[in-house]
């Protein structure tokens, strides 16, 4: 287990490299060096205010909708013909930018603002309304005139805006650490056609891995600092950040010893072997701007019987001082096959972009189409068309309202009031885990027993938000995977196992939509949790152990 974590985290450090690669270093002048600092000149994006001062608008609208989600699911139902518009003014170095949205969605128009202010993004309380919409109970009986969450990260945000950059400090420190580890081989420089290149394929992305995870145990204080660094500029908590600090080098140390640590290019093969299959990635930059830009990438993810993935990037574009245009292609194909259902995920997004240092435009599409195969049924088929435009302009004037305690609510505070949930009016409680709401996505069930309620619940969302695995055995049997204890559970069944002891359950294991559904309260138990049930604000919570 300890290797895989690692070896994700590496995964993830290499992709956000090849996708923005805008690490800088200094040294001689080699391929890899030329491509580091062409990707790090400032003549990449426009020279210019566009967005520093300006306004303009947005556009967002399902064109098209159909599929068994959109008869038998409300919230999605009521997507069609559905549209949104956004008008902004942006006044990035005073920290400051203003958005007013009107959203045609159900047979109704909800209009409001959206402020944000350093690093505190307001709303106003016309929003509670469409969340009501979709979820009823959210709303409190007296909702206060504006909402308002804070996080560090905007401050951040607000620098790199001012500055030009699109990265943030603590992201391009880490692709600066993999940069460092990754082989000369892999970049390449044309002096006749005037391009630098980085290109990977599976073999290469197995010697990088390796590479970087050398270069972490190598160093591993280095690492563990910009690894909390980044979770400090994302807001993470303080305890957290400081355990990041403390334990990464003593757990990377003890793996090292132990020998579970992947030190050989047999380790990585292994652990990536029908975990992920990188069949493309290339770069090409040219050396002198302006220029044209090529960026693709293939990569397969899964491939055993439950799940498998294919992930194709693409987007050329020309950059320079005077201005950026181009296209980007994101086409993504997601199976699915659990036994009780069997599907098909097809997302493709398409899009357009021009920016100069006065303006910028953008149009693009995104299409979802999700197919049963298992019953030959569409479940969804969606079209959803956006634009956007903005202008210069140096004498925007952003006003932000002025938030006090009478007028205004922390937007974590609609859930959760202090450590008591607000009233919830739906027909089922809510479900709080360890202080956060879990999002269902098949409606529980209050059904009645002999001595009692019994709240049914999707079990592959509880479980894994609880942190345990679910694998489902054909025709009807369940395991749920916890340390070294597994329990089986059987569809319809009031029997079920623990370690092959037979047990009993007073409510069976049903389906609905797809969902194997199973009473909250006896699997929550039987995983180590303890359980609340309090009937003034008609919540379940969860306590984790």
């Amino acid at each position: 287990m300890k290797r895989t974590r690692y070896i994700f985290l590496a995964l993830t450090l290499i992709l956000c490299l090849g996708i923005v690669f805008t690490a800088s270093a200094s040294g001689k002048l080699t391929a890899k060096q030329m491509m580091i600092d062409r990707l790090q000149s400032a003549d990449l994006i426009p020279i210019g205010d566009i967005n520093k001062t300006s306004s303009g608008s947005a556009s967002y609208q399902v064109k098209a909708i159909s599929g068994a989600l959109a008869t038998t699911i409300e919230p999605v139902a009521k997507l069609a013909g559905a549209d949104l518009r956004l008008d902004f003014q942006l006044d990035s170095p005073g920290n400051k930018m203003a958005m007013n949205y009107l959203l045609n969605y159900a047979d109704g128009k909800y209009s409001g603002g959206m402020f944000m202010d350093g690093s505190r993004c307001i709303f106003t309380n016309e929003i509670l309304s469409l969340l009501n919409n979709i979820q009823e109970g959210i709303m409190p009986a007296d909702p206060p005139t504006y909402l308002y969450m804070d996080n560090p990260a905007f401050v951040d945000m607000w620098e790199n805006m001012n500055r030009g950059q699109y990265l943030p400090p603590a992201l391009k420190e880490l692709v600066l650490f993999c940069a460092e580890a990754i082989p000369d081989q892999y970049f390449k420089v044309s002096l006749t056609n005037q391009r630098v290149s980085f290109s990977l394929d599976q073999k290469g992305l197995e010697d990088v891995t390796l590479a970087i995870l050398n270069k972490v145990a190598a160093e591993k204080e280095r690492f563990a600092n910009l690894v909390a660094d980044y979770v400090a500029y994302y807001g993470g908590e303080q305890e957290a950040i400081d355990m990041i600090r403390e334990e990464i080098p003593g757990s990377i140390e003890q793996s090292i010893n132990d020998g579970s640590y992947p030190n050989t290019a047999a380790d990585v093969e292994n652990i990536m072997a029908g975990m992920i299959t990188l069949k493309e990635l290339k770069y090409e930059a040219p050396i002198i701007s302006p220029g044209q830009h090529n960026f693709t990438m293939t990569l397969d993810l899964g491939g055993g019987p439950e799940f498998s993935s294919q992930f194709v990037i693409k987007s050329d574009f020309t950059s320079g001082k005077e201005v950026l245009d181009g296209t980007y292609t994101v086409d993504a194909k997601i199976n699915i096959d659990e036994g009780e259902q069997n599907q098909g995920i097809i997302v493709v997004m398409e899009g357009k972009f021009n920016q100069t240092g006065q303006s910028s435009q953008s149009n693009g599409t995104i299409e979802v189409n999700v197919q049963d195969y298992s019953t030959g049924t569409t479940m969804l088929d969606l079209l959803i068309e956006g634009h956007g435009d903005a202008v210069v302009d140096k004498n925007v004037q952003v006003e932000i309202p002025v938030i006090t305690p009478t007028n205004s609510m922390d937007l974590m505070e609609i859930a959760l009031v202090g450590n008591e949930i607000t009233a919830n009016t739906a027909a089922y409680p809510t479900v709080i885990l360890d202080g956060s709401p879990i999002i269902f996505d098949v409606e529980p069930d209050m059904i009645q027993v002999e001595n009692g309620g019994r709240l049914l619940v999707p079990l592959r969302t509880l479980a894994e938000s609880l942190g345990y695995e679910v694998e489902w055995v054909a025709p009807d049997q369940v395991n749920i995977v916890y340390g070294d204890k597994i329990m089986n559970m059987f569809v319809n069944r009031t029997v079920y196992l623990v370690d092959s002891e037979e047990r009993q359950l007073d409510v069976s294991p049903t389906i609905k939509n797809d969902r194997i559904m199973v009473p909250l309260r006896f699997v929550a138990e039987e995983l180590g949790c303890s359980v609340q049930y309090n009937v003034d604000t008609n919540s379940v919570t969860i306590y984790s152990h």
